[in-house]
């Protein structure tokens, strides 16, 4: 297994708001501009992050709770031949994934088929700060 190295990373915090998922995908799309991401990459990897960040809004502790009141983090991994965005959970639970082929009517359930679909590679992970999920796209450059 290759080992990931990271070039450039950005972390970015945002509230359990409805308004922070478009927050979210503002502040990605600009970096991955300033990192001169190509435009499908750059356009595919923000459609992406509304998922996870959709599920941590949705999945949100209340404040009564926990003190970060649903707070969540996006990071993004810049290096020369790939880009990653990671979204930690805010509950400190491992994120449980159910790719499914949804009716197409449906009004929930697209999310994770989409990322399924057009990320290079995705799943969970585990890090200091607690288990998320990522996704990747390789870059050719």
């Amino acid at each position: 297994m290759k080992a990931y190295f990271s070039v450039w990373n950005n972390s970015f915090r945002f509230s359990e708001e409805c308004t922070s998922v478009k927050q979210a995908c503002d502040r990605l799309g600009r970096r991955l501009k300033i990192a001169d991401i190509p435009g499908e990459v750059s356009d595919t990897a923000l459609l992406l992050l509304s998922e996870p960040a959709t599920n941590q809004v949705s999945h949100a502790p209340t404040p009564e709770h926990d003190e970060t009141g649903g707070d969540y983090f996006v990071r993004v991994f810049f290096s020369p031949d790939r880009l990653r965005v990671e979204v930690p959970d805010v509950t400190g639970c491992a994120p449980e994934f159910h790719v499914l082929d949804p009716d197409p009517d449906a009004e929930h359930g697209h999310g994770l088929f989409l990322v399924n679909a057009l990320a290079s590679r995705w799943g969970r992970f585990e890090s200091g700060r607690g288990p998320g999920m990522f996704f990747e796209f390789r870059l050719d450059r």
